[in-house]
């Protein structure tokens, strides 16, 4: 029995609740690096503090649920604008839960990746089972395809009525199908959703002339559609964000681990972006980094550079910090403030922002500091209520208007 666990970002959790030793704690954090998730979690002595990651780990006997804090008023919210903003940022691809839904289950981070798997995959087979021509080797009664001399002569030699052919067979038993099966295969173990176990349930029965085999990220990453199989792009996707994040067990066919996560700053910042691209077109510019330092005694490897995240209408500098801005009590850090001055010292524009999303308060803009042609103001992006598009047209025209 799994033991479900919720928290949030920023919160510590004891190794005790997670049910872990100190062995345990060290091939947990071993999985962690070996996934380049080393950030998600500070490994301390008595716990671990969650960062600024929200998502599923999935190790041992514990699934740890990590959900956002300050994006929705309650764990429901949150959790849709979480899927909100990873459709908006086009990270995923996803339909999320209506709050009905999400608050029946216990684990509704993975059930909403496990049950959208399985109606997008159903859907998609419904109309088209992929085949595909397979080269294939088999000691056959009659020739098919053209005959291999040397293992005919070594296997046929005192049996004249076999022949060992190659030939190419128009089959469902692919790469593509052997993917999309395992995974389906190996997420009916995970999902505690009767509905959903039985659409994965219809989608094994379609696939029962389909080898049941493991199946790596690597090997999923050769495979390439074609026109007639681009209703499955979405499904591939998704598999491949599974079969990264995960573990695999050879002998059981199944995860055994698996953690997928999203950094929330990364997310924040590329939601901002993406709302002042839609809503104001043509007037938002990626940075690119600039060096301010080339090199420290003639060491080319001592450059240091600086990148905003977005210059806005060629005159604003918007830097987006995924951090609790409470004034008076939790204020921008000394540090931020030192890298907005040095943004205004390098790119020489005038306007900068420092926008937050809204915690407590809404500080719609509060200027911090407005000398000698520098402006630094900070802006609270208000994502308490459930996100929709016309909802962000409207807070994004009149937060940057």
């Amino acid at each position: 029995m799994t033991n479900q666990i919720t928290r949030h970002e920023w919160e510590k959790i004891s190794y005790q609740e997670l049910g872990l030793n100190q062995e345990q704690v060290q091939s947990f954090k071993k999985f962690l690096e070996d996934k380049e998730l080393t950030t998600v979690l500070d490994f301390q002595l008595d716990g671990a503090q969650i960062g600024a990651h929200v998502g599923i780990i999935r190790f041992a006997n514990f699934q740890l649920n990590i959900l956002p804090k300050i994006i929705g008023e309650n764990d429901s919210i949150c959790l849709e604008n979480l899927m909100f903003m990873l459709c908006y940022t086009r990270k995923l691809k996803i339909h999320s839960m209506d709050s009905a839904e999400i608050s029946k289950t216990q684990q509704p981070f993975l059930e909403i990746l496990i049950a959208h798997y399985a109606n997008m995959l159903l859907n998609a087979l419904q109309r088209h089972i992929p085949h595909h021509y397979e080269t294939r080797e088999d000691n056959l009664s009659t020739v098919k395809g053209r005959i291999l001399f040397a293992k005919n002569h070594l296997l046929n030699t005192a049996n004249l009525a076999r022949v060992y052919c190659q030939f190419d067979e128009f089959s469902p038993n692919n790469l593509l199908n052997r993917t999309f099966k395992f995974v389906a295969h190996a997420l009916r173990r995970l999902t505690i959703s009767s509905t959903t176990r039985a659409f994965l349930d219809k989608i094994l029965a379609i696939y029962d002339d389909v080898e049941l085999r493991p199946i790596s990220y690597s090997q999923a990453k050769t495979i390439l559609l074609n026109r007639n199989q681009l209703i499955f792009k979405d499904c591939l996707d998704l598999v491949l964000l599974f079969l990264q994040h995960c573990t695999i067990s050879l002998h059981d066919k199944n995860f055994i681990n698996l953690a997928i996560l999203f950094d929330m700053n990364k997310l924040f910042e590329e939601f901002v972006a993406t709302g002042l691209e839609n809503s104001f077109p043509r007037q938002v510019e990626a940075q690119k980094p600039r060096a301010i330092i080339e090199n420290i005694g003639g060491y080319p490897k001592t450059k240091y550079q600086i990148q905003p995240d977005i210059l806005f209408r060629n005159d604003t500098i918007i830097d987006t910090k995924y951090k609790i801005i409470d004034l008076p009590r939790k204020k921008p850090s000394s540090e931020d403030i030192y890298q907005m001055l040095a943004y205004h010292y390098f790119y020489k524009h005038p306007k900068i922002i420092l926008c937050y999303p809204t915690y407590q308060k809404n500080y719609n803009r509060v200027s911090v500091l407005e000398d000698k042609g520098c402006s630094i103001t900070l802006l609270t992006l208000d994502l308490h209520q459930k996100l929709t598009e016309p909802y962000l047209q409207r807070i994004f025209y009149e937060s940057f208007h």
